[in-house]
Parts: C-alpha cells; structure tokens; sequence
C-alpha cells in the first residue's frame, strides 16, 4: 500500500494534496503534532514499536512517502510540481528512516536542506 504522511499544511494545501493523492490511489494521512514522537514505521502501521520519544516541534510542510516506487514515484513527483503543490521537504521510505520519529526526520531533512543550499555535502564520510 501506498501512504503519505502529511505535516503542517495550510487547510487549502492539504485538501488539495488529499485530492491528488485520491486520483492516484495512494493513501493520505495528515500527522498531527502529539505523533510526532512515534516512529514513523509505527505510523506507517509496519511497526508495532509505539514508544513515543520527546523532540523538538516543528512548523515546517513535509511529506513522508511510503511505498511509491518506480513510475508511481517520478508521477507522484510531477503531479505535485503541475498542481503546484510545493513542499520543501519530502523523504521517500528506507530501511534506515523507518526508524526515525518525525522530529529526527525533520532535523535530517532541513540540515541537508541547509547543506545544499550551502553548496556543501549533507553527510560526512
């Protein structure tokens, strides 16, 4: 199955990704603030591990996308860049940050945000 996980859209924004993700047959789910602790394997319903742990909030759009592969992914992509539906940080599933909560996943997504923008490698090594 495919979901997308959804954080701090505008109403109109998050009706209008709801929209498009209603066409392509891919499961939406809005994360509200009081999750943001779980890890996004256990939001995703893959994990049983619901063990909330503390971070820091935040405001800014992400999007989380599970299961898109392929095909389904690059339309995805080009579906939400024709309907003008612009949000700086998405992630697409792995192994590794299926285990992040929200709050780890944010901070790694603005930090090689901030890293790119910078003109500089997001991961040492």
């Amino acid at each position: 199955m495919s979901v997308v996980l959804i954080y701090n859209l505008s109403d109109a924004k998050n009706a209008k990704l709801k929209m498009l993700c209603r066409k392509l047959n891919i499961e939406a789910r809005t994360v509200e603030k009081a999750e943001y602790g779980h890890k996004l394997g256990y939001l995703l319903g893959i994990s049983e591990d619901s063990l909330s742990q503390n971070g820091e909030d935040f405001d800014g759009e992400m999007l989380y996308i599970s299961g898109l592969v392929g095909g389904m992914l690059n339309l995805f992509i080009d579906q939400l860049r024709r309907n003008k539906i612009i949000i700086p940080l998405k992630a697409v599933q792995t192994p590794t940050n299926s285990g992040f909560t929200s709050y780890e996943l944010y901070r790694e997504l603005s930090a090689e945000r901030e890293a790119i923008a910078k003109g500089m490698n997001a991961h040492k090594g």
